[in-house]
């Protein structure tokens, strides 16, 4: 069959078009910051494996998930590296304005309060969730259901997402992000929406970025609605609010009549980001302007 050059070409942009723009969604968050601001992103995740893993299996019963869950954590060997279950994520970013260079850092914490830190190119970790269920021991004519059965607890965890079946059953290795249906979104989270707002307060008045939110914008909160999250906040006292209504009602009225306290302190203000599961999230920036660091001078 004879195939036009022209829709070959076509077809090759359209192809390349959409792996740029899958690219582009993943890269770090300088983008949207001024070249003339260098800043610390620091994410961190905590999931509830335990919740996790018992809506993967789906038991019909809390008893039965109990025998489930005690049987796969007997297992676990003391000095675990190849389980999931248990691992808690922190991840930081620095952007350096100066040189336009971006550097990232991985801090995971495992079950056994063993910790390891490493750069990394992405945020991310991936495998199953129990290394048993990795099938290393399944007979070579295991059933293709038996085999979809075990791939649902390989899980990846990204900067802003938990998801799972992971792995190309056809081809092998992970999966690219169309590959992925929406049931298969164990945790997500507006991740650049929020890095965007808190940078665009930051720019606009002085170190309130690190204030403690009061109220987020109301399309980030239709945002944490929908991706099913809670924003808890545990107040000693009512916090004084920075007024920025009155400092700007313009600013004020174009990101949602978002409301932050007048200073940023753990002490007295504590506030949450988790999901019906208490997979819990936070997500923290730091600008740093020309001058603000005494280590670092631009003099030559």
């Amino acid at each position: 069959m004879y195939i036009p050059i022209w829709l070959i070409i076509a077809v090759a942009i359209i192809g390349y078009l959409v792996y740029r723009s899958k690219k582009s969604n993943n890269q770090n968050m300088s983008g949207i910051f001024k070249q003339n601001f260098s800043y610390r992103l620091d994410i961190s995740i905590e999931p509830n494996w335990n919740a996790l893993y018992k809506r993967l299996v789906n038991p019909v019963s809390d008893k039965e998930y109990e025998k489930v869950i005690e049987k796969k954590r007997k297992d676990l060997d003391k000095d675990d590296t190849d389980n999931l279950f248990g691992r808690r994520y922190y991840f930081t970013e620095y952007y350096d304005s100066a040189s336009g260079l971006t550097t990232r850092f991985q801090r995971v914490m495992g079950l056994n309060g063993k910790q390891r830190f490493y750069p990394v190119d992405e945020f991310g970790d991936a495998g199953y969730i129990f290394d048993s269920d990795s099938g290393l021991s399944a007979s070579i004519d295991e059933s293709d259901e038996d085999k979809n059965t075990r791939e649902k607890f390989s899980v990846e965890v990204g900067e802003d997402f938990i998801r799972n079946d992971i792995f190309d059953k056809y081809i092998g290795g992970q999966k690219t992000g169309f590959d992925y249906e929406e049931e298969n979104y164990i945790f997500r989270f507006p991740l650049y929406e929020m890095v965007n707002f808190l940078f665009a307060l930051g720019q606009r008045f002085h170190g309130t970025e690190r204030n403690t939110i009061v109220k987020w914008p109301d399309e980030i909160e239709k945002q944490l609605e929908k991706c099913g999250i809670e924003y808890e906040k545990i107040f000693d006292h009512e916090p004084k609010e920075f007024d920025i209504a009155e400092h700007d009602k313009e600013f004020y009225e174009k990101w949602g009549k978002p409301k932050v306290s007048l200073y940023s302190s753990d002490r007295f203000h504590s506030a949450y980001l988790h999901d019906k599961d208490r997979t819990h999230y936070s997500v923290k920036l730091q600008i740093f302007r020309p001058g603000e660091n005494d280590r670092i001078s631009l003099e030559n």
